[in-house]
């Protein structure tokens, strides 16, 4: 004969502890964070490299604010990011090999970032042996960091990788939205 389990009528306001509010934010933020990350450092880099020559005075503004500061924040999101995706196993489930070549390619272009920001005041006043262990790898990192991500584009809608994926998830919030929006009309 089969068990069935007690279902508990919801209560409201909800009781959620701060370990609970911590796993959720765990869960959905750090994934949320790192794709509107990407996706503001994909549109600024591609802004950059294609636009450069009609952006004028604008452009040093979107690569050092735009571009620079958001990478700063996917050099300390992706670890974290990177961290979960190996500790979930649900996580590890969903992810395809173009996932994994991905995050390869992620990491390439965060290296090469950082040897390309190297040379910017902040970073010689915080760490002044960065620019000379660099070498030779600043001056090649402009042109890998560039190649990179023409190359992740490449593979990303090639196959089904990172940009295919954002832009299914970005058409799947759209429809979630539109059906949200027919129920509260009807």
């Amino acid at each position: 004969m089969a068990k069935y389990k007690d279902v508990k009528e919801f209560e409201y306001p909800t009781r959620v502890t701060l370990t609970r509010a911590l796993k959720g934010l765990w869960k959905e933020k750090i994934s949320m964070l790192f794709h509107v990350l990407m996706a503001i450092l994909l549109i600024t880099g591609l802004a950059i490299d294609l636009l450069g020559v009609f952006l004028g005075g604008w452009l040093s503004s979107i690569r050092t604010v735009a571009h620079g500061y958001v990478g700063v924040a996917l050099v300390i999101v992706f670890p974290i990011y990177l961290v979960k995706v190996i500790a979930t196993r649900r996580m590890r489930m969903l992810m395809a090999t173009v996932n994994y070549i991905d995050f390869a390619l992620y990491a390439l272009l965060i290296l090469s970032g950082i040897a390309i920001a190297s040379a910017n005041q902040p970073w010689i006043n915080t760490f002044p042996w960065l620019p000379s262990a660099l070498g030779y790898f600043r001056q090649i990192a402009p042109t890998i960091h560039t190649v990179t991500t023409y190359a992740w584009l490449f593979i990303s809608m090639l196959f089904p990788g990172g940009f295919l994926h954002g832009i299914a998830t970005g058409y799947m919030i759209l429809i979630y939205r539109g059906k949200e929006h027919e129920k509260a009309e009807g």
